[in-house]
Formats: structure tokens, sequence, C-alpha cells
């Protein structure tokens, strides 16, 4: 049986193909080119010898849509901050590789976290998309991804894919 993770995203996916077009590339999980480091890593916190295999990955599932990176972070509790904290040094040009386009992250969770790591999350972004030293802009939303938070999923997806359109508008 899929895990709630895998099985999110792929409703994620069938529902932004449904709504964006199914001629959609998709990335994610730890594959090679979805992972970054820091260009220098820092000694004096870390385990001798370096393992130089030790990477952040760069989004659950993402793909690119009308010049945006969209990024999809799934938690399947509660929203740990680290999960968007590395993407800081990653928009500032610090990690092995930059961004080339615009984010748009949208990190999902359920919602029986703390209220209080929500909020910080909601301060650390807004305070991430004012660092005027970032290489591209980025816009991100939290999402509660349906499971013990009461909301449906599909609810919880529809949500995110409205909010992504609001940016990335189609020509028709």
């Amino acid at each position: 049986m899929a895990s709630n993770q895998n099985q999110f995203l792929d409703k994620f996916k069938n529902e932004f193909e449904a709504h964006f077009g199914s001629n959609i590339t998709w990335k994610g999980g730890q594959s090679k080119n979805n992972v970054a480091a820091f260009k220098q890593p820092f000694d004096s916190c870390r385990n001798k010898p370096i393992n130089s295999n030790e990477r952040f990955e760069l989004g659950d599932l993402s793909v690119i849509l009308n010049g945006y990176l969209i990024v999809i972070e799934f938690e399947s509790k509660e929203l740990p901050l680290s999960n968007l904290l590395k993407y800081w040094p990653y928009l500032r040009g610090e990690f092995t590789c930059t961004p080339e386009r615009p984010i748009l992250l949208c990190h999902f969770s359920d919602w029986w976290s703390y209220a209080t790591r929500r909020d910080l999350w909601q301060w650390t972004i807004e305070q991430m998309c004012q660092d005027s030293s970032l290489l591209v802009e980025l816009q991100g939303k939290q999402f509660n991804h349906g499971k013990k938070g009461g909301r449906d999923v599909q609810e919880s997806i529809q949500e995110a894919i409205d909010w992504i359109s609001s940016f990335c508008k189609l020509a028709l």
C-alpha cells in the first residue's frame, strides 16, 4: 500500500493535470536533479569525515508552469520549519545549484500541529520574501492536507491549485 505522502502527491498531480493540462513533466524526491547542498558545509557541526552525499531535497514534487517553478512539500504531520528554511540559502545562491525561475511553494501539513508552528512558518516566509538578496521571487503558502484537520483532501488540493492559478494565468 502506498504511503499517505505518495497517495496525496498522486492525487495532487491528477488534479493539477486536469486543471493545467497533461503535458507536464514532474520531478521530485531525492533524485540527482532535485537536491542541493551548501557550497561550503559547516565543518564545525558535522561528523568527520563529512559525507559529501548529504543533500537537501528541493521539494517532494515540482513542475515548471508559465515561467514558475511550483514546489510541493508534504509533511505527514506537523509543519517543520527546516523544510521551509532550506529554501532561503538556495534562493540566495549559497547552494551548489541556484534557482532559475520564480518559485511558488505549496507546503502541505496536517493542521493538528501547533498553530504557533504555522505562525512561525508564515513569519519566516514573509521574511524570506522580503530578502533583497534572493536571486528569484518567492511566494509561499501553507495548506492543510486534509487528514486530521477535518478538511477534505480534495478541497485542500483545489485551494492550492486556485492559489497557483492566481500566478500562472494560462493564455487561452
